[in-house]
């Protein structure tokens, strides 16, 4: 072996070695990667009924991006943001809410947000809304009560459609207009690798609420027609990984930001589901998805793989994980 050949195989036996001392694989394709943070469930209230739920997990969140080794683009939120009336997109509470919150440096990404049961109920779904019109360039982001996201946004490895779940608030007309349109974004060319849906309402879930019946035959037709990678919502309390039998796509529920989860679970499929505070942290590249649910505490809870072929398997567990859970399984048509 000359000189130049040893030198080159030292040096791809050095980069292996300090993967694996750090724990991660080497990265097949270092420039096409994307890292997403999912919290959804914030519910920011009123000063009487405030804890520091919400707080204690923005800030775990951000501690969890300091010590990332790998960046994060953007943070998707599914809902439940206000759990107050906001007078309009000037409301100070706002401000509490969000900026204040989340810290303006290590959480410097845009946040894509829907809006969920509570921001409707609480009369503070159209101040959030205008605020996205009236701040474009701010972190919050909130094009429409349903959207695209392509990350990047050239050449892009992942497409989110952003959507509201919420039928009875927006009517018939837009609940039907947005089904068109779901469709119709999905049935364009593209050539990201990754396709994610985002809605308040899970269509499985082990938290209080249970399965949504009318959201798989709402929205399902669509997730299977288009094999949607993942479905991510909020609206139970809960940190989920569900794969359902039959369906393509990876269920997962992001609904610990800040609210009370101190409610009884209808169920423990696998492979995972905790009533806790905490998020997601989701990493794509061509290859593969990696999934990680983290609680407030900054410990990392359950870690999972999806290849593009839809095929999962459980990387990292706690005791904590439903005892049904698969060591492997795989998504199917």
């Amino acid at each position: 072996m000359n000189t130049v050949a040893g030198l080159r195989w030292a040096s791809l036996l050095l980069t292996f070695w300090a993967a694996a001392e750090s724990g991660a694989a080497p990265d097949p394709s270092p420039q096409a990667r994307v890292g997403l943070l999912v919290i959804g469930d914030w519910g920011f209230s009123a000063p009487e009924k405030r804890t520091p739920d919400q707080q204690n997990t923005a800030r775990a969140m951000a501690a969890f991006v300091r010590r990332s080794a790998r960046p994060f683009d953007a943070v998707l939120v599914p809902g439940d943001n206000f759990k107050v009336k906001l007078a309009g997109p000037a409301d100070p509470q706002f401000q509490q809410a969000f900026d204040d919150m989340y810290d303006a440096q290590d959480l410097r990404m845009p946040f894509f947000a829907v809006l969920g049961s509570h921001d409707y109920e609480c009369h503070a779904a159209e101040a959030q809304l205008a605020y996205g019109r009236a701040h474009p360039d701010s972190r919050w982001r909130m094009a429409g009560r349903w959207y695209r996201v392509d990350l990047p946004s050239t050449a892009s490895l992942v497409t989110v459609l952003m959507l509201d779940s919420d039928r009875k608030a927006i009517g018939k007309d837009a609940w039907q207009a947005q089904i068109r349109w779901m469709d119709g974004e999905l049935s364009k060319p593209r050539k990201s690798a990754w396709t994610i849906c985002v809605g308040h309402h899970p269509l499985f879930s082990d938290g209080q609420h249970g399965d949504n019946k009318a959201m798989q035959s709402a929205w399902g037709w669509i997730l299977k027609k288009h094999r949607v990678d993942f479905y991510i919502s909020g609206h139970d309390h809960v940190l989920q990984h569900l794969q359902a039998p039959g369906w393509p796509t990876t269920f997962l529920i992001s609904g610990g930001g800040g609210e009370n989860t101190q409610r009884p679970l209808s169920g423990r499929r696998g492979p995972f589901v905790r009533a806790i505070h905490g998020f997601a942290a989701m990493q794509f590249d061509t290859r593969s998805a990696r999934v990680s649910l983290v609680a407030e505490t900054g410990a990392v809870l359950h870690v999972f793989e999806r290849d593009r072929s839809g095929e999962v398997r459980i990387v990292g567990a706690t005791t904590g994980d439903a005892a049904s859970a698969p060591a492997k399984d795989r998504a199917t048509p």
